[in-house]
């Protein structure tokens, strides 16, 4: 099983986004994922996925004790292979380094997840110190803005800290038409940091997260692709980078 921290120390690049799309992907592909919001400060992950009248408990109710590993995680209705966990609505501070990590342990011991997913806060936040221990590796969220860049590349020097080795860059809500922003290549010298996957900009994503709906639940688009492509990397398959992807010329994004 493989853990996976999710991280950026700027907010607004669309670190649920990822999350959501990632775990929804490696799902589809049959694999058994369970996505954690670990955001303490302001919870959305149950809105986004449309599943927020099944909450009952969430992660520090099962870090401090007060409810069991079967009570707290939430299949998603329409993904059989997707489990979910809240946070809390107002965190208490009662979640620490030690017992997040018991928390992960017993639900090691009662499910089979192939993958754990935990989307953290925006910024160097209390989130990322307490998870990242118990995380064996990272996905750094970042658009092609320069502040979005430095703050990837200040994430990646947060992670060293926690020894964690295995980084990954997702590139998010690139576009296209941006010729003043960074290339990829660039994102790549800079953040020093191996290159996941490319997720274009694709207002429908944003709106369907406001909806409470899934990308994968619509036809095939670029941005699920990108999605595809990411979990099948995670996955361990070797897959070119845009492969699959629909009116995006391949020397465009890499060279500018």
């Amino acid at each position: 099983m493989s853990r996976i921290l999710v991280t950026s120390c700027k907010g607004g690049v669309g670190k649920s986004t990822v999350s959501i799309g990632v775990a929804t992907a490696l799902a589809v592909m049959g694999r058994r994922v369970l996505l954690i919001d670990f955001d303490l400060g302001n919870r959305s992950l149950d809105l986004m996925l449309g599943m927020q009248d099944d909450i009952i408990y969430d992660i520090a109710d099962l870090a401090s004790g007060r409810c069991d590993s079967e009570d707290v995680v939430k299949v998603h209705p329409s993904y059989p292979n997707l489990a979910f966990i809240c946070a809390p609505f107002r965190y208490d501070g009662d979640i620490t380094e030690e017992n997040f990590k018991t928390a992960l342990e017993k639900l090691d011991e009662t499910f089979e997840f192939d993958h754990i997913i935990v989307d953290t806060s925006g910024g160097a936040h209390e989130s990322v110190s307490l998870s990242a221990p118990s995380c064996d590796s990272a996905i750094i969220v970042s658009s092609q803005s320069p502040i979005a860049i430095r703050a990837a590349e200040k994430s990646g020097m947060i992670l060293d800290e926690y020894s964690i080795e295995e980084q990954f860059l997702v590139i998010n809500g690139f576009d296209m038409g941006a010729e003043k922003r960074a290339g990829v290549l660039e994102m790549i010298d800079r953040t020093r940091t191996p290159l996941l996957g490319i997720v274009p900009m694709d207002v429908k994503l944003s709106v369907l997260n406001e909806e409470g709906k899934n990308i994968f639940d619509t036809k095939k688009c670029n941005s699920r692709t990108a999605f595809e492509n990411i979990a099948k990397r995670l996955a361990g398959e070797s897959v070119p980078l845009l492969r699959g992807f629909v009116g995006i010329k391949r020397d465009r994004i890499l060279f500018r």
